[in-house]
């Protein structure tokens, strides 16, 4: 009998349950970190929409367009909140943070839901950013879980979740400047106050997109997607005073986030189900 055969066996075995425990713990539940941190991300971006949305009504303008993003923001995020909450329940760090984006959710919620007045929009201005941070930190524990995951996730696996996080983070800034701008359009009294949340949002887009242009999970269709959304943002960079004093049209601006969002989510996309070299 050739026993120099067993050690063997035992090593393919072995190898095998290291792969399987490799792969298990590569998933966030039941998907992929990279769509785990494209979902959570999101969370950022609806929280920004929904503030957006509320205030254009409380503005005046009263288009059926704006009433159905409001209202089917509310529910995707909910449900999103729903799915992360369910793939992330036995890991402590993503448990406490979707708990607290719950319970700033359930203050938030009825808000967005009242009528349009000056009132609930003032303090919708003034207390989105809380969410927002709970969303954030919520996408950050979900990038942090997937670096220690395995002992296998290379530096190639972080670098793009990086991306991916940097790229969905962009959906966010499109609406969060939208935001701001109709906020500083809309209460005069405190324009200067809204303006410097818009200032700081404009330069935190504008560096990003350099960033995200040189990167090496690009494709044809995601540098196409970059060109056209650097040409709309061209529209603002050049008339930059212009848009700090208000002076655009609140329907274009509102029409160019929308685009440069959606654009983005097709970046992020792109960049969600990249193949990692």
């Amino acid at each position: 009998m050739n026993t120099t055969k067993k050690p063997t066996y035992l090593i393919i075995i072995l190898l095998l349950l290291c792969y399987k425990i490799s792969s298990q713990s590569q998933k966030f539940g039941e998907m992929t970190y990279n769509k785990a941190v494209n979902i959570s991300g999101k969370q950022r971006m609806l929280s920004q929409k929904m503030s957006k949305a509320y205030l254009l009504l409380t503005y005046g303008v009263n288009n059926d367009e704006i009433k159905k993003e409001l209202n089917s923001s509310k529910f995707i995020f909910e449900k999103q909140l729903q799915i992360l909450k369910r793939n992330g329940k036995n890991i402590t760090s993503i448990k406490l943070n979707v708990e607290n984006v719950e319970k700033l959710w359930t203050k938030f919620k009825p808000l967005i839901e009242s009528a349009p007045n000056l009132n609930s929009a003032k303090t919708i201005a003034k207390t989105n950013t809380d969410l927002l941070k709970a969303c954030h930190q919520l996408v950050q524990a979900i990038e942090s879980r997937a670096g220690y995951s395995s002992n296998f996730f290379s530096e190639s696996d972080q670098e793009l979740v990086t991306i991916i996080n940097k790229s969905g983070k962009q959906r966010m800034l499109s609406q969060r400047l939208a935001l701001y701008y109709t906020a500083s359009v809309l209460f005069a009294s405190e324009k200067r106050d809204f303006t410097q949340v818009l200032s700081k949002t404009f330069d935190e887009y504008d560096n990003a997109i350099g960033d995200l242009l040189i990167n090496s999970y690009n494709t044809t269709k995601s540098e196409e997607e970059l060109g056209v959304i650097m040409s709309e943002w061209q529209k603002f960079e050049i008339n930059k005073s212009d848009f700090f004093n208000g002076k655009f049209n609140l329907q274009d601006v509102f029409v160019i986030t929308n685009d440069m969002t959606r654009r983005f989510n097709v970046i992020t996309g792109i960049y969600e189900k990249a193949s990692k070299s």
